[in-house]
């Protein structure tokens, strides 16, 4: 079965919790009598999840890139001092 643009948008909506109260229960519903429906929103969760979780690696991966920067060049050393007098205050 090839999934509509209409319910990728619908399937978002639920698994995003934005979806209201009533339509949520109607999904619900159609989730329950459609193992074809159920099956296309549980690979679009795990789209969502592999998503998000691309997305913190990829933010790390920038965060550890500016603390080497940070940490290793030589013209960041007055911030370098600045942020281990800031940590050896706590």
């Amino acid at each position: 079965m090839k999934t509509s643009a209409t319910e990728t948008r619908l399937i978002d909506s639920y698994l995003l919790g934005q979806m209201p109260p009533a339509d949520k229960l109607v999904f619900d519903a159609k989730l329950m009598l459609c193992p074809e429906l159920q099956q296309t929103a549980d690979c679009q969760q795990k789209v969502h999840q592999l998503v998000k979780l691309r997305g913190r690696q990829k933010l790390k991966a920038r965060i550890q890139e500016a603390e080497q920067k940070v940490f290793s060049q030589p013209e960041y050393s007055g911030f370098r001092q600045r942020v281990w007098r800031l940590f050896n205050r706590l």
